[in-house]
């Protein structure tokens, strides 16, 4: 990120070696949504989609030693989540999440020589001191049921995790969740399991430190902007620990790790070469923001952005026919940062790796009212809203669309995202082409590349470079 000032796995490798150095002791945690989405995992490479491959071989070789199912583990395929789990070297915890498949339901499982190794309930670290003491730190996991897949199978996480707590609390020293949830839910955990130690967190895209009673909760920033060290010790006469947590950002004054970095250089390479066959001159300099164009995961899903007007009017640029407005949801950008000065292909395919068709639409006023409150509802979250040619009055919870009021009697014909209107999106799910008020519904023919409506990324470049 910015130019490679900022995050990088091979950075935290360094970062390892270094709390190495004062301990053995050491494990690595990764709390979800790691094998997507990006730009790479959507590009091919021996045949195959990547789909998080590059991050799995990464994170092998920097020494990952646990993680957990983030929702965005089931984007992709069953048999690609399948491929990634047997490459990992690192053990999944899975305390509510199951796979589902051929009538039963029973836990993901890594397959090595024909033999499945299951994801366990909980999972059991043990550590030692010098004396040959030890000391048995428990974890537990939690993921978030936001993507529902025929192959996946959610238990309640509250119900599971305290089932796993009430099973740790027989026979470990200390108990940690590994949890991949919003924060108000990670909050409601800590308040109904009050002996565990910590819990690290996922889900959110900005760090916080949060305590409920003597429970802390921690989340990093994603895309490895930071790494949270929690350093504890362990006094056996008391059977009481101190905990110290410290969040390192990761920047360039942190010396890449050499093994860990020519793995990032090859996936880098394997990127530049594949997108070419995606794209005409990916590096070719299709505009030059005077201001940065802001992409950050705080800010695109907390207000409008330069970067999400772009979009937007990208998409109704790229309309067959004139349209009043525009919208998208602010989680299809994932590029956390911002860009500025010459702006690339590659850099719009950066922030959009999902793509994704528009879609046109002609609505109800009523139910666009509906949809853009669902937007300002969801604030915080990838459901909330980027648009063009609309202005929100928030003191009068009000809407104008082309500068005049919203007219919930009137038919307005809007360019939206597919996966926005297919209804899958957290508190919009009621948006889909069954809709009541729903009036006409039209979108590119399957396979017509030229119909910039048919991938949203280059609706932007094209709308770019003019």
């Amino acid at each position: 990120l910015e130019k490679g000032k900022v995050g990088g796995l091979a950075r935290v490798a360094t970062l390892r070696n270094q709390l190495q150095s004062e301990t053995y002791n050491v494990l690595t945690v990764m709390a979800g949504d790691f094998v997507s989405p990006s730009l790479i995992g959507t590009l091919k490479y021996e045949d195959k989609r990547i789909r998080g491959r590059q991050m799995v071989e990464t994170m092998n070789a920097l020494g990952v030693g646990l993680v957990t199912f983030g929702n965005h583990e089931f984007d992709i395929k069953e048999s690609e989540l399948q491929e990634r789990m047997n490459e990992s070297y690192f053990d999944w915890l899975g305390t509510n999440v199951l796979h589902q498949a051929g009538g039963k339901v029973e836990p993901f499982h890594k397959l090595s020589y024909d033999y499945k190794y299951f994801a366990p309930e909980t999972y059991i670290w043990e550590v030692y001191d010098e004396l040959g003491g030890s000391v048995k730190v428990g974890f537990y996991s939690a993921t978030i049921n936001s993507n529902q897949q025929d192959f996946v199978y959610y238990e309640d996480p509250f119900q599971e995790a305290t089932k796993a707590y009430l099973e740790l609390s027989a026979k470990a020293d200390v108990i940690i969740g590994l949890t991949h949830l919003d924060l108000a839910q990670d909050l409601k955990l800590a308040s109904m399991l009050p002996k565990t130690a910590l819990i690290c967190g996922g889900h959110e895209h900005e760090n916080s430190l949060d305590s409920v009673g003597n429970v802390v909760i921690t989340k990093a920033d994603a895309n490895a902007k930071s790494v949270y060290v929690h350093r504890f010790t362990y006094y056996p006469e008391t059977k009481t620990y101190d905990l110290n947590s410290q969040l390192v950002p990761i920047t360039d004054e942190m010396e890449a790790e050499p093994t860990v970095d020519s793995i990032v250089q090859k996936w880098q390479q394997i990127q530049h070469e594949q997108i070419s066959q995606v794209v005409a001159n990916p590096d070719e300099v299709i505009y030059t923001a005077q201001e940065p164009l802001d992409g950050r995961e705080k800010s695109v899903r907390n207000q409008q952005t330069n970067l999400g007007g772009i979009i937007a009017a990208s998409m109704a640029a790229a309309a067959k026919k004139p349209v009043e407005l525009a919208f998208f949801n602010s989680g299809s950008i994932r590029l956390d940062d911002q860009l500025f000065g010459d702006i690339t292909a590659v850099d719009i395919f950066r922030a959009l790796p999902f793509g994704g068709s528009i879609v046109e639409v002609e609505m109800k006023g009523s139910l666009l009212k509906k949809v853009l409150n669902g937007g300002v509802a969801n604030k915080g979250l990838g459901g909330y809203l980027q648009w063009h040619n609309v202005e929100y009055n928030e003191a009068a919870k009000s809407w104008k669309i082309g500068g005049k009021p919203l007219n919930e009697g009137k038919v307005y014909r809007a360019a939206v995202s597919d996966f926005l209107f297919s209804g899958k999106e957290m508190g919009l799910e009621f948006f889909n082409k069954n809709a009541a008020g729903i009036v006409k519904v039209e979108t590119a023919k399957e396979g017509d590349a030229a119909d910039l409506r048919s991938d949203l990324r280059k609706a932007v470049v094209a709308y770019l470079k003019k």
